[in-house]
């Protein structure tokens, strides 16, 4: 290897650092142009927001092992910004609050699973539309102040020992049959 190609090398594994901006991207890489021209790079595990054509961001590493772009420092476009994971990730606290507070908050997955001590849900409407729904718990309470209505095709309650129907006024209507069926019925 002559004197040039070993200068060539060393140059190539010479740390660079800097600020540059996303040209083009496509599914893992990027490329960013810096003073030394257009470059390749990837995104560093530390930078969670995916940086966008336009973006300045701050690079990292060597010609030799490559470029990482370590943070996106300012976003061409008014747009907002992702930020992305890696597989099996968790994010946790040691002690203190987390809060995520947004005016609208969506969340999209195929499968949510959460394990709480005791979730407490305060808001001004709670819609949800499901095409089933199970739910099992040892104890169940509701308290409703106001109407509370179910429409159904067919409702079926069943208690192992006790239902209790009271009111200040019951009606059981049934357009073709009512019917009462027990080893003893008391009325009145």
């Amino acid at each position: 290897m002559g004197i040039r190609d070993e200068d060539l090398m060393q140059l190539c594994a010479a740390p660079m650092h800097g600020v540059a901006t996303v040209t083009a991207l496509d599914a893992a890489s990027f490329t960013v142009q810096t003073a030394q021209g257009p470059l390749p790079a990837r995104r560093a595990a530390s930078c969670l927001m995916v940086p966008q054509v336009g973006d300045r961001v701050w690079l990292a590493g060597d010609l030799a092992h490559g470029l990482y772009i370590t943070a996106v420092l300012e976003r061409a476009a008014a747009a907002g910004c992702e930020l992305r994971l890696p597989p099996d990730s968790v994010m946790s606290l040691a002690a203190g609050t987390l809060t995520v507070q947004a005016p609208a908050l969506r969340v999209v997955a195929r499968e949510a699973t959460a394990t709480f001590g005791r979730v407490k849900l305060v808001g001004d409407l709670l819609e949800s539309f499901f095409d089933k729904v199970s739910q099992f718990s040892r104890w169940s309470q509701r308290v409703v102040d106001g109407p509370d209505q179910v429409r159904s095709q067919h409702i079926d309650w069943r208690a192992e020992r006790t239902l209790q129907l009271q009111a200040e006024h019951l009606i059981a209507n049934g357009s073709r049959l009512v019917k009462a069926d027990g080893d003893q019925i008391h009325l009145g």
